[in-house]
């Protein structure tokens, strides 16, 4: 391995040259060594995870900028020179999150709110809640709705009573476009 001092013409260099070499910069410095060869050693169950993981994430990205609705939001969310593809496939690789899961206007009541705070590489498709009884029965489920001027809040609005608040269970659940879904649980004391 050699390290590059002052050498204008390979200083910040990156990448292979002839099939041999390896130029890459670590921490300001740019580094040569051989090309190295493809690896002896089986995958693990983890890469092939992660490989699987990765083709899937792709294959959604592809489709996602055939559609050019669904390509015109992505690109929306591309930052620098980022392309409608890069950022579908994040958002294909990465679920989305619940920030927060607001239950203090929750009193058992018909009308009552519950707010659920949840954010994607773009906005989630949907937000569904789930209240279930402390015998774990299920009092009511629903979907939320955004608020309109802030794409991260979502307002589920309460249609049945339930008069044993202590032990209810809330179960938001979060799905994005690619298919990922995160989930949170809230227990009432």
């Amino acid at each position: 391995m050699a390290y590059v001092k002052s050498n204008p013409f390979t200083k910040g260099a990156s990448g292979t040259v002839g099939d041999m070499m390896n130029f890459r910069v670590r921490k300001g410095k740019t580094i040569i060594s051989m090309k190295r060869g493809p690896s002896t050693k089986p995958p693990t169950e983890e890469q092939q995870e992660a490989r699987e993981q990765f083709a899937t994430a792709s294959l959604f990205a592809q489709d996602a900028v055939k559609d050019p609705a669904i390509k015109a939001l992505y690109q929306k969310a591309a930052k620098g020179g980022q392309t409608a593809y890069n950022v579908a496939l994040r958002d294909a690789m990465n679920p989305p999150v619940i920030d927060e899961v607001n239950i203090s206007d929750y009193k058992g009541t018909v009308g009552d709110l519950i707010t659920v705070k949840a954010r994607d590489v773009i906005t989630p498709k949907s937000v569904t809640v789930e209240i279930f009884s402390q015998t774990g029965a299920v009092v009511e489920q629903g979907d939320a709705v955004i608020k309109t001027n802030d794409r991260r809040i979502w307002t589920y609005t309460v249609t049945a009573a339930n008069v044993a608040l202590s032990g209810t269970r809330v179960v938001v659940t979060v799905a994005d476009l690619p298919g990922n879904i995160a989930e949170k649980e809230t227990i009432i004391s």
